[in-house]
């Protein structure tokens, strides 16, 4: 009974943060001719940096009530960590060089087509949302909060089953219409999703996931 009324509660915890996630995404959203003034860009900044700080507030008291995984100890940063993230970065590149040799060049996700489309008539924040907003806030919901609610047990069917899963969850939420994208972003989630089981750390996730929206970016 203990652990069903812990699921459910990190399950408001998730739902609350994604509604949080949501509610900071529209603070990008502004019009290309909009000018941002200094006092509009410090809220924009303290609103961010709050719910990013109450996102992971809330992923570490997760944690502190169950982590047999042991994620988030210290030391945080190593070597050999950074480069299992940027080989996770690198192959996702690869899984998306291999998605156009399958498709063609002339593709686009409805959720990449309704970025580009924010994009070209908003104001240039809206890139920080993407590159960097963006890739910390749902590594936080998709990664952490996922394995911490539905796979708070080590072991290696909880990571397979965990990897396979946060991916497609991860995918979905960004092609709810089940086109072929859905593999992509399928693929893409589980490497992130492994990055984060392998280091465990969300740090080297968001890091993989930074590098890939920046180079979408540029």
């Amino acid at each position: 009974m203990r652990r069903f009324l812990r699921l459910l509660g990190n399950l408001g915890i998730m739902i609350l943060s994604f509604v949080g996630y949501a509610l900071i995404q529209t603070l990008y959203v502004v019009p290309d001719k909009m000018k941002i003034t200094p006092w509009h860009g410090l809220l924009i900044a303290l609103l961010t940096v709050f719910a990013i700080w109450a996102m992971f507030a809330l992923y570490k008291y997760q944690l502190s009530k169950e982590n047999d995984w042991f994620f988030n100890a210290k030391p945080h940063w190593n070597w050999r960590r950074i480069v299992i993230a940027l080989g996770a970065f690198f192959l996702i590149m690869v899984a998306q060089v291999c998605f156009i040799k399958l498709w063609g060049t002339n593709v686009t996700s409805t959720n990449q087509a309704e970025l580009e489309a924010i994009q070209s008539k908003a104001n240039p924040v809206f890139n920080l949302l993407i590159v960097i907003v963006a890739p910390i806030c749902e590594e936080i919901i998709f990664r952490g909060m996922f394995f911490n609610t539905f796979f708070p047990d080590e072991n290696k069917t909880a990571k397979i089953a965990g990897i396979i899963l946060s991916g497609f969850v991860f995918a979905f939420c960004h092609d709810p219409s089940l086109s072929k994208f859905i593999f992509l972003y399928w693929v893409m989630g589980s490497i992130l999703a492994w990055t984060y089981v392998t280091t465990k750390d969300l740090r080297y996730s968001i890091l993989a996931h930074v590098l890939n929206n920046l180079m979408g970016v540029l």
